[in-house]
């Protein structure tokens, strides 16, 4: 995709940059366009494993509603989150009775997303639980963003947590439009193991990571810079070649260019996902 060329920086913002999982839609964007990264992590301990460099900016506090809030730190530092896990339900399954136990309570300072200078084009968002509180403190960065990766729960986790349609009305509400699930995690009931392993899921739907992406109903509000940077985004860090296939479309025609003769030349490994 290295045709796609003069367009401005690529800006990502990673709400919850805890390493302990990889989030290689992040590093594909961030290996192969003009990207650059700001990223937010309260769990000090967690944060003192994130490493600064010239595209890479963190931040050891939390994005939020902009007051002091006791984080809950879990077992497991994917589980951490402003809220408190919902044990009655994640004892349901395998690991999480245990992985979900607060160890301690921290105090930690939060920014609302909207008091962040940056302008932002991608926009992740992974807060076990605290997803709705973010985008209702941060509508007008979202609003001007291209491209929001969130995680939701058809059930919450936690309590006080909104579930995936409540997020999901909140996005739309701001102009985006439900693309892909970029990861579906399953979950096993207990007693139930498959093969021996206790991550192994059936059919239950526990998490979704879901992409939006704004405007997709209507492409000619998109303007040149913004559309190149989607196609970007869309080819790199989620593979969705159909959508990158039209937005080529509608940006040659914009533009006199010829980029998509371009991208028909690539070798493209197409895999229905769901």
């Amino acid at each position: 995709m290295n045709f796609i060329k003069n367009y401005s920086t690529i800006n990502i913002c990673d709400i919850g940059s805890s390493p302990c999982e990889s989030t290689p839609f992040i590093d594909k964007l961030l290996n192969n366009t003009d990207s650059k990264i700001i990223g937010f992590e309260p769990n000090n301990d967690e944060f003192k494993k994130l490493k600064n460099s010239p595209n890479k900016e963190y931040y050891n506090y939390a994005i939020g509603d902009g007051k002091i809030k006791n984080l809950n730190i879990c077992a497991m530092p994917g589980m951490t989150s402003f809220l408190e896990p919902d044990i009655e339900y994640l004892k349901l399954f395998h690991g999480f009775e245990k992985w979900s136990q607060v160890l301690k309570k921290v105090p930690v300072k939060t920014k609302k997303l909207d008091q962040i200078e940056n302008k932002f084009d991608l926009i992740k968002i992974d807060v076990q639980g605290y997803e709705s509180e973010i985008i209702k403190n941060g509508k007008n960065k979202i609003k001007d963003s291209l491209v929001v990766q969130i995680e939701t729960s058809p059930i919450p986790l936690y309590h006080n947590e909104k579930p995936f349609s409540y997020v999901c009305n909140q996005l739309e509400e701001l102009g985006f439009n439900l693309h892909m699930f970029n990861n579906i995690n399953t979950r096993i009931f207990k007693p139930m193991v498959l093969n021996n392993n206790i991550y192994s899921g059936l059919k239950h739907l526990f998490q979704l990571d879901c992409v939006f992406i704004k405007k997709l109903n209507n492409l000619k509000e998109i303007d040149a810079d913004s559309l190149k940077k989607i196609i970007l985004i869309m080819f790199w860090s989620f593979q969705s070649y159909d959508l990158v296939h039209l937005l080529i479309t509608k940006l040659d025609a914009l533009t006199g260019e010829n980029n998509l003769e371009n991208f028909l030349k690539h070798k493209i490994d197409f895999k229905k996902n769901y």
